[in-house]
């Protein structure tokens, strides 16, 4: 497995601690951490490196409860963020995850395997997320190209008729009089055609 790159946003050393020393005991995680006091700092490293996981803590120096995580989500929603609470914050970890945090969990209940499920799962959900809505920008893509393409009619070079989708010849005035949003690209009706053959 190829080396996450995990930013852990926290300001109390010992937690901090704990952190490192759970993730560096799963054995199935290799791991580069970064470690920040305060959310600008967080801010800062986010603007300019890209990290497959954000452990953040909601009580910091310079940022309180949910505010915090709704800051990072809302600079930065590709991140996959876990958020990191202390007891009886239920509610507000779960109001996390509706601002768009991944994932949250209690410090006095870590462990390394939760640790290691939460990091993994938040990454995995931040991941199928963003295919999605890659996959509906495409399709959207598509659906516009469909409609352009849809709005184009062939117009004869000679007598200036349109062929329609059920292949009949129109007069352009007749035709744009009750489609008048349609682009025309220019060709030869059978018509002209054989006329242009006569003439020669």
């Amino acid at each position: 497995m190829e080396k996450l790159s995990i930013l852990i946003v926290e300001d109390t050393p010992a937690d901090i601690l704990l952190i490192k020393e759970m993730l560096s005991d799963i054995k199935k995680l290799s791991c580069e951490l970064t470690e920040v006091a305060t959310l600008k700092a967080a801010i800062g490293l986010l603007s300019h490196h890209e990290f497959d996981a954000v452990l953040l803590d909601l009580f910091l120096p310079d940022s309180q409860g949910i505010d915090t995580v709704r800051r990072v989500i809302t600079r930065f929603p590709n991140s996959a963020v876990v958020v990191l609470t202390g007891a009886n914050n239920d509610q507000m970890a779960a109001q996390a995850v509706r601002y768009g945090a991944q994932d949250f969990l209690e410090k006095q209940d870590l462990s390394p395997i939760m640790l290691q499920k939460s990091v993994m799962y938040a990454i995995e959900r931040k991941k199928f997320r963003q295919e999605k809505e890659d996959l509906l920008d495409d399709l959207n893509l598509a659906l516009k190209k469909i409609e352009s393409l849809e709005s184009i009619l062939p117009l004869c070079l000679c007598c200036k008729r349109i062929l329609d989708v059920n292949k009949q010849w129109f007069g352009i005035d007749e035709y744009l009089s009750h489609h008048p949003d349609t682009e025309v690209i220019n060709l030869v009706c059978p018509d002209c055609a054989k006329d242009l053959e006569n003439d020669c």
